[in-house]
């Protein structure tokens, strides 16, 4: 899994935030539906919506988890080039 270029802090900044911007609107909804149906308020429409929305949340932080240990797997084949056999 090692790359001949290695990953910049403006990359991972960058990917976190692309993580984040799409993540947020995701759980503040879920959250918002969580709240609403243990107040008893059942609303069959947002529940139709709020299930894809779980199932893209849960795909999304899959990928996050993904990629972040693509670039811990990258930091350490980085170091242990640093270091030698």
């Amino acid at each position: 899994m090692a790359h001949d270029q290695n990953i910049s802090l403006p990359k991972l900044i960058a990917g976190i935030a692309a993580f984040v911007l799409v993540g947020f609107p995701l759980v503040g909804y879920l959250w918002e539906t969580l709240n609403q149906l243990m107040a008893g308020d059942v609303r069959p429409g947002r529940l139709a919506v709020s299930l894809p929305l779980l199932l893209l949340l849960a795909v999304l932080l899959f990928m996050l988890a993904r990629t972040v240990r693509g670039w811990e797997a990258e930091r350490l084949d980085d170091q242990r080039s640093r270091t030698g056999p």
